[in-house]
């Protein structure tokens, strides 16, 4: 580890001493649905810079939080992954999600990164009875199977079989995340041309209302 520390015992402490860095607990976001390149990183997170992605990469991988390595031929390029224990940040990062989307301050008009909406829609899941769904998202930067059941829900990333679902989106990022968390229409945004639609109905209209977002919390 390297910068400061607390100088605490507690365990929460060391935590925020691995990972407390601003931007830091970001890049091990955009890592959750797979490995990417310093360029994937940088288009992702718009305000970050260059020398400041670096160093939070660095020390990420000193941390023992993320690996790089080298993609054998053609590819041959240096890319960026989480390690078995860096992965298991995705609890922590989910149970934040679900605590902050209670903040009164909590703006909804912000950029939406693909893996910030994927991870949102996993926080926010709430099975119903008779709410199977399959739905493609196809999104500029990589689309995902998002598979609900009464159950669990199951988001399987880069998924290029028509097969593979029921219905499909097709929009960035941010218009989904309005779709689902803002209060925009699926034909409301198909009528501004922002997004493209196929597939059964009823199973898009399934996936829409599957992720309520909880009340928001009183400012005192």
């Amino acid at each position: 580890m390297k910068g400061r520390s607390y100088d605490d015992g507690c365990a929460t402490a060391h935590a925020l001493d691995l990972i407390g860095e601003r931007w830091a607990l970001l890049v091990v976001r955009e890592l959750m649905f797979g490995p990417k390149r310093f360029t994937d990183l940088r288009e992702e997170l718009r305000s970050i810079s260059p020398n400041v992605l670096t160093q939070r990469l660095d020390g990420l991988e000193a941390s023992a939080i993320l690996r790089r390595r080298r993609l054998p031929p053609p590819a041959a390029s240096w890319i960026y992954e989480l390690t078995e224990w860096g992965r298991e940040l995705e609890e922590p990062i989910l149970s934040l999600g679900r605590w902050a989307a209670r903040s009164p301050f909590l703006k909804t008009d912000l950029p939406m990164t693909r893996a910030g909406l994927l991870l949102a829609l996993r926080a926010m899941y709430r099975p119903r009875r008779n709410a199977g769904f399959r739905v493609l998202l196809d999104m500029p930067r990589g689309g995902a199977v998002v598979a609900g059941t009464y159950e669990s829900l199951n988001i399987l990333p880069d998924v290029p079989d028509a097969g593979t679902h029921d219905a499909s989106i097709t929009a960035s990022p941010d218009v989904v995340d309005g779709i689902v968390f803002g209060g925009r229409t699926l034909l409301e945004a198909v009528a501004a041309g922002d997004a493209q639609v196929a597939g059964n109905p009823g199973v898009l209209q399934r996936f829409v209302k599957a992720f309520p977002l909880p009340e928001t919390a009183v400012a005192e």
